[in-house]
Order: structure tokens, then C-alpha cells, then sequence
């Protein structure tokens, strides 16, 4: 087999690095949160659905952190960014009431959502033309191995350390990561703007909108209520997400080749038929196991934000590129904001195949949407656009 790290330059390896560190940081919390919260402070959805709409606050503002940023080059920003991060969550030792406990998540949220555009940004150009599917597949599979390593270590060690103690170590590994982000090149895109919001990315917003209604809805009540609802223990949740993990590291770097090798609209109307089924799944089915697969199969099918990424690059000049990710990251979380609120209401009032149901449809909306993806029709269209109206001014 070929080693691709060995094809990777220096930049992209260090970037390996800190996306390594994040992987070991969700490894931990998303492994965890749900157990601890139910366990420590017997949270309700309604009450879930305050902390993850605060927590998702910082991602509304996203373009306007990168607009402030515009100064700094990617590399500082991403290791101010993963600080933060593990910061808030070793702060989640002293967490004794839903208020504490949205007040460090929302301290990690604000570093996460200034580090997402700065790994989009720093992986398109530290990777080749041509090859970019595949080596952000390669990069999403390096998350997946760190964050199956954490699992691993969250099963061996949580009788012997605890909570607190899985969080203090995510916190120290995502700060390491910090330190490495640091030692990349400071090049960064030529002319590089601080905000952008132009009508020739209105697909990518609105695609980023759905999304973030979608996952958001997943994110926060899947495990929950496999927890919650089906009464699934710690371990056993440790046991899912180590499967889970294991399927998205040997898949990844397929899943990048197959958006470089049949386009970004193939690729996206096929995860969202999928994902259109998981959501149906749970809201009709009670058998846990059968859970249990949907919960992997939805985790399978993240072609969708490498699609999104690698459309955005080809119609997007390379000024554009970070604040436009950043745009998108903001259009994403507008709707992650109101997801969980929502959400959380949905349950309390109607039960929780409420939030299942309305997932499959927000899914078969985007299957509608994404019919419009054509990156070299858009940049022919653009094209003659430009021509017809050069051809169209009079001559003095």
C-alpha cells in the first residue's frame, strides 16, 4: 500500500498535526457529552437545546471573526483557535449546572468556529491542483484515527480517571495541536479580502443553510436520544463511536477520491438520499441496534462538506476563498443557532420523532437544491456573460 504522508510537504503534514489534535478533542467530548450530562446534571432536550444554540452563537459570527483576522496569517489564528479549544473543554471538570456548563462550551465553540475556514483554508493551499478531494479525504481520515485513538483510550481509562479526567487530557492534546499549526508556512492567499458576500455563491450559502439545519438536528438529539430514550449506557456509546470512527478512517480517502472523480452534484444528491433514509429510520424504529447502524451510516456519508469545499474552489478566485468559507461557515450556523431551540421545543411538545421527520425532509430539500451544483457550467455561464457584455459596449 502507499504511504500518502510521505507524498504530503511540510506544510500539509503540520497541518495533520492540529487536525489530529481536533480529532482527538471530539473524540473525547462527543464520546462523552451526551453520558455526562444526562449522569452529572439529568439535562432535559429543552434544556440541550438552550446550551447547543448558545454554543453555536460563535459560528453565526464566523465571517466577522475572519474580517477581524484579515491581518493575521492562517497559521497563528489556527493556533490561537485550538487553544481556546482546549481550554474550554479541560474546563469541563467544574461543571456543576446546564449554566456552567454552556459557558465553557461556548468558550471551546468560539475557538472551534475561527478554526474551521482556517483548516478549509490552510488545507486547499497546502494541497495540490487536482488532488484536493482526495487529500482532504486523507485529512478527514487523520481526524478519524485520532479520534479513534481518544475512544480507545476513553474506554481503557474512563474507570480510572473519570470525566474530568478524559477532558483535562482532550484539553492538553488540543492545545499540542496549537503548537504544531504554529511552525507552518505564513503564506497566504494573494489580495486577500476580510468579508465576502456575493450572489455567485448564493448556492454554496443556501447548501451550507440546509446543512446546518440538518447536522445540527443529528449532532445534537442522535446519541441523545439513544441515551435518553433507549437508556444506552456509557460504554456502549464509547463501543458505537469507536465502530463508527473505525468506518469513517478506512473510508475517507475513497470518499474524496469519488467527489474528484464524479463531480460535487453526483456526490451530494447521493449522500442526501441517504441521509434522508437515516432521519426516517429514527423516527420510525426502536430496535437499538438498528439505531446503532443508521447512527454509522449517517457518520459515512460526510462527502457532502468535501463536495461543498471543492465547489466553492473552483468557482471562487483564491482572494475569495478563506472569507467565502467563512461566509459559509456563518450560513451554516444561522441555521445551527435555531435548530437545537427548536429542536429541544419540538420534543418537549411532541415527542422526539418530530426532529427525525423534519430532518428527512430538510434532506430531501437539499436533494432539490443540489441539482443546481455545476461549477464549470457556472464559470462557462460567467464567462459569456462577460463576453456578451464586452461585446455589447459601443464603440467610440
Amino acid at each position: 500500500m502507499n504511504n500518502p504522508i510521505s507524498k504530503w510537504n511540510r506544510d500539509f503534514r503540520l497541518l495533520a498535526l492540529a487536525v489530529a489534535s481536533q480529532g482527538i478533542f471530539f473524540g473525547v467530548q462527543l464520546t462523552l457529552f451526551n453520558n455526562f450530562i444526562v449522569e452529572r446534571l439529568n439535562i432535559e432536550a429543552h434544556e440541550l437545546g438552550y446550551v447547543e444554540a448558545l454554543r453555536e452563537v460563535p459560528g453565526f459570527m464566523n465571517a466577522f471573526f475572519v474580517a477581524l483576522m484579515v491581518r493575521f496569517a492562517p497559521p497563528v489564528v489556527a493556533a490561537i483557535s485550538l487553544m481556546i479549544m482546549g481550554a474550554g473543554i479541560a474546563a469541563y471538570a467544574h461543571v456543576d449546572s446546564v449554566l456552567v456548563l454552556s459557558l465553557y462550551s461556548l468558550v471551546w465553540s468560539v475557538g472551534f468556529h475561527c478554526w474551521i475556514p482556517m483548516e478549509q483554508s490552510m488545507a486547499l493551499l497546502f494541497s495540490p491542483k487536482g488532488k484536493k478531494g482526495k487529500w482532504l479525504g486523507q485529512l478527514r481520515s487523520v481526524n478519524s484515527i485520532a479520534w479513534l485513538l481518544s475512544i480507545l483510550i476513553c474506554k481503557l481509562a474512563y474507570d480510572s480517571v473519570g470525566y474530568n479526567g478524559l477532558f483535562a487530557m482532550a484539553g492538553a492534546a488540543t492545545v499540542g495541536g496549537g503548537f504544531a499549526i504554529l511552525f507552518a508556512s505564513r503564506r497566504r492567499p494573494p489580495h486577500e479580502r476580510g468579508f465576502v458576500f456575493k450572489r455567485r455563491y448564493g448556492l454554496y450559502y443556501a447548501l451550507n443553510f440546509l446543512q446546518g439545519l440538518r447536522k445540527q438536528m443529528f449532532i445534537t438529539f442522535a446519541i441523545f436520544a439513544l441515551v435518553k430514550v433507549h437508556a444506552m449506557p456509557v460504554h456502549t456509546t464509547m463501543i458505537l463511536v469507536l465502530i463508527n470512527q473505525t468506518l469513517i478512517t478506512l473510508t475517507a480517502p475513497t470518499m474524496g477520491r469519488l467527489v474528484d472523480q464524479y463531480g460535487e452534484r453526483k456526490m451530494l444528491s447521493f449522500s442526501y438520499v441517504g441521509l434522508a433514509f437515516v432521519f426516517l429510520g429514527y423516527a420510525v424504529v426502536t430496535h437499538r441496534p438498528t439505531l446503532y447502524a443508521l447512527y454509522c451510516i449517517d457518520n459515512l456519508i460526510f462527502f457532502g462538506g468535501i463536495a461543498l469545499t471543492t465547489y466553492l474552489h473552483k468557482i471562487a478566485p483564491e482572494s475569495d476563498l478563506k472569507p467565502s468559507l467563512a461566509m459559509g461557515v456563518t450560513m451554516n450556523h444561522v441555521a445551527s443557532v435555531a435548530a437545537p431551540l427548536l429542536g429541544g421545543f419540538a420534543w418537549h411538545s411532541f415527542g422526539y420523532q418530530v426532529i427525525f421527520f423534519s430532518g428527512a425532509i430538510l434532506a430531501l430539500i437539499s436533494l432539490l437544491v443540489s441539482q443546481w451544483v455545476d461549477p464549470e457550467g457556472q464559470l462557462q455561464r460567467e464567462r459569456d456573460a462577460v463576453s456578451d457584455r464586452v461585446v455589447a459596449q459601443p464603440v467610440s
